[in-house]
């Protein structure tokens, strides 16, 4: 016999192939980008008040406003909905964003400060966690592109977005197949392909200078992983 009071959440049938995004942030951006198909606002039908409330209303005005179906609904659906991780009072059904193909990467032209790009190279990061947080420094350090390793690095997941505060949203991610390939490409290209360590001597038969001492005078790739 459950014991009194307890219940379980209401269910909610979810479009076919649809993830939750979960947060105030990756959920406002979401819409506002619409850099994918987007189905449902969830949003809390019960809370009230908090630092939070006016921008779950704007939000379901927004979605409103774009003909998307805003649905008020119990805190026990949105939590059974994003397995219980921090939603703030509101998920948004949509389809998955995939990693985009390095072949529309475009390039500013090289008289318009080329000398000055940075590009992040990420391998074998696996914890969405880690990844989102690499996201959201990179998106608000400036970085021009994230390219991901395919094979080996974590999928752009709704947990991702809301560790990256939403920046996976805005920032497009990029992924190869041949990461080693594409630094060679870079090299020869005229990038300087760098990575980071924490003492020199646990290198061995690598340069190694302080970031102090770096002169970004040519195009960078700065390799995580």
């Amino acid at each position: 016999r459950a014991a009194e009071g307890k219940r379980d959440p209401p269910s909610v049938e979810r479009t076919k192939g649809s993830e939750i995004l979960f947060g105030l942030a990756p959920c406002r951006l979401a819409l506002a980008r619409q850099r994918r198909a987007l189905f449902r606002l969830f949003v809390h039908e019960q809370r009230r008040g908090g630092p939070a409330q006016p921008l779950r209303a704007e939000l379901a005005l927004q979605a409103a406003a774009r003909g998307l179906p805003v649905l008020r609904v119990p805190g026990r659906a949105l939590d059974a909905l994003c397995r219980g991780r921090p939603h703030q009072g509101v998920c948004l059904e949509a389809a998955p964003l995939p990693f985009r193909s390095l072949r529309d990467a475009e390039e500013p032209p090289q008289g318009d400060g080329g000398g000055r790009r940075l590009w992040l190279a990420l391998e074998h990061i696996q914890d969405p966690m880690n990844l989102g947080a690499l996201l959201r420094a990179a998106y608000f350090l400036g970085v021009d592109r994230v390219v991901a390793t395919r094979s080996n690095s974590c999928p752009l997941t709704p947990t991702v977005s809301k560790a990256s505060a939403g920046a996976m949203e805005v920032f497009d991610v990029y992924s190869t197949d041949d990461l080693q390939g594409f630094l060679k490409a870079k090299s020869a290209e005229g990038w300087e392909v760098v990575g980071t360590v924490s003492r020199p001597e646990d290198v061995e038969d690598v340069p190694v200078i302080s970031c102090s001492e770096f002169r970004w005078d040519k195009p960078v790739i700065v390799v995580i992983g």
